[in-house]
């Protein structure tokens, strides 16, 4: 069965917020929001722990982005972070939210 967009952001949204409330966090303030590529993806891992990524497919990804940013623009504060830039020109496959504080 494949999800609408509008569920894989609900999901995806969910997700990022119950990761945070388990790591002590009461809002996602600080929180960083990318589309990476699998390269860029490893090494957010490495370096930051929790992380939370959602692996659409390609051409839906864009979208999710933008229906998961519109979810959480209007529930928490300015401080989360939203990055897009040169989607065309790289190999984008995944949605990912990390906190930079959170440093493994």
């Amino acid at each position: 069965m494949i999800k609408s967009i509008e569920s894989q952001a609900r999901e995806y949204v969910y997700d990022v917020k119950n990761c945070a409330s388990e790591y002590g966090q009461s809002t996602l303030e600080g929180w960083e929001f990318s589309l990476v590529t699998d390269i860029e993806k490893v090494k957010i891992e490495k370096d930051y722990y929790p992380t939370v990524s959602a692996h659409p497919a390609q051409e839906v990804l864009l979208e999710l982005f933008r229906v998961v940013k519109s979810k959480l623009v209007g529930t928490i504060s300015n401080s989360m972070s939203f990055d897009v830039n040169s989607i065309m020109q790289k190999n984008v496959t995944y949605l990912i939210a990390f906190n930079p504080k959170l440093h493994r």
